[in-house]
């Protein structure tokens, strides 16, 4: 039997989405579906999760606002990553700091392939001479954030609102960094109409609203420049694939290449393909449930539940919460005003991860051959980030990476 759990076109991938309702792909489909459970414990509706989800995108304005929040969205989880990362001293947690890396280079994937999508359905006559996917500026989260779309993860009762924060290594980071990539079924009905459970559940509304609004447009919604779009000769990254979307359908693929790669297999689905085993590529959620519990998933650890109650119980690794530099949570360049050659290293590292960004929205708007430059910035992000975190500040911490928006 074809393993469906995998995703077409990547097998070793976890997936989350399954086909839209209603479609030749879903009836086909070989899942035995449980009852629908949320995460809350409270029995989901398959219509009204449908009902809601699938009419979130109002008009095509607003699917393209979806899509740049969607690139915010990825954009908002690159730097908390980044920063549990380079805290890592070097010698230490290799494991760990493999895992995290791969995480980095995927999302910085997905920011690719929402903006595939995103100019796949912007006709070419409606964009300035010069103009930009993206606006860097604004682009840019101030964290603490919420995270965008309006997505409100799940948290214990009595604690605040989630938000995502820059933290160095450490398990209130690792926290962060698997709420973010919790999973939630992408067809749940939506507790508030303005707010999403998961960015599984986001994507699954832009889905929904690509889809439609294609099937109501004569001739479609896909009139985009083919020019615009990032091709593999032109990524630098590994962990997936760049989709040239030109179509539904490969717009449908990009979107779970995001997913899968992030939350993974949905937590209603049992089947009696393995979900864990050697040889296949984690989704984020899972990898960073790796690190939390220093062990790799085996192929029988699910038990046939719900992946997020899956525990690792394969080769244990190393990892040392104390072999970290000491970074001030959240900092700000306001915290540095009052040492001048603080600042002066802060302003350093944001420039360059400025340039960064300028470098990934002018492969986006039309130069994507400009994207392998990107290779010499990432490693510059890292060394000025590394001179912040030997910076010691008064109270024992160091300084560490603001991710703000400076003028060039």
């Amino acid at each position: 039997m074809e393993n469906k759990v995998f995703q077409k076109n990547n097998p070793k991938r976890q997936k989350l989405i399954r086909p839209l309702p209603g479609t030749e792909e879903a009836e086909q489909e070989t899942f035995e579906l449980i009852e629908p459970v949320n995460f809350r414990g409270v029995r989901a509706r398959p219509e009204m999760a449908q009902a809601d989800v699938e009419t979130y995108v109002k008009n095509l304005d607003h699917l393209k606002e979806c899509l740049l929040t969607a690139l915010q969205l990825e954009l908002s989880t690159i730097p908390p990553y980044l920063c549990g990362l380079y805290t890592i001293k070097e010698g230490s947690n290799r494991q760990a700091g493999n895992l995290i890396r791969s995480v980095v280079v995927e999302e910085m994937l997905h920011m690719i392939l929402v903006s595939n999508i995103l100019n796949a359905i912007t006709d070419p006559k409606t964009i300035k001479p010069g103009q930009k996917l993206f606006d860097v500026k604004n682009i840019i989260p101030e964290y603490p954030t919420p995270l965008p779309g309006n997505i409100v993860p799940e948290v214990p009762k009595g604690d605040p609102p989630f938000k995502v924060q820059l933290l160095k290594f450490s398990r209130e980071a690792l926290d962060v960094f698997t709420t973010i990539e919790k999973p939630s079924a992408p067809n749940e009905p939506l507790d508030d109409p303005h707010s999403f459970d998961s960015i599984g559940q986001f994507y699954q509304a832009i889905r929904f609203g690509l889809k439609r609004l294609n099937e109501q447009t004569p001739g479609g919604i896909f009139t985009g420049d083919p020019k615009r779009q990032v091709t593999p000769d032109h990524y630098y990254g590994s962990g997936g694939k760049i989709i040239r979307v030109e179509c539904y359908e490969d717009a449908e693929e990009a979107i779970a290449e995001i997913v899968g790669q992030g939350e993974g297999i949905d937590g209603t689905i049992v089947t009696e393909e393995p979900m864990f085993g050697e040889g296949i590529e984690y989704a984020h959620y899972f990898k960073f449930q790796e690190i939390n519990y220093g062990r790799m998933y085996s192929a029988n650890d699910t038990n046939f539940k719900m992946p997020v109650k899956s525990v690792p119980t394969g080769t244990p690794f190393d990892v040392s919460w104390s072999s970290v530099y000491n970074m001030k949570a959240n900092p700000r360049m306001k915290d540095y005003e009052g040492d001048p050659a603080l600042m002066e290293k802060a302003v350093d590292f944001n420039k360059t991860y400025v340039m960064l960004l300028n470098n990934i929205n002018d492969a986006v708007s039309g130069e994507p051959e400009l994207l392998i430059k990107g290779i010499n910035i990432m490693y510059d992000l890292k060394y000025r980030a590394l001179e912040l975190l030997n910076m010691p500040l008064d109270n024992g911490e160091c300084a560490g990476p603001t991710f703000e928006y400076v003028e060039l």
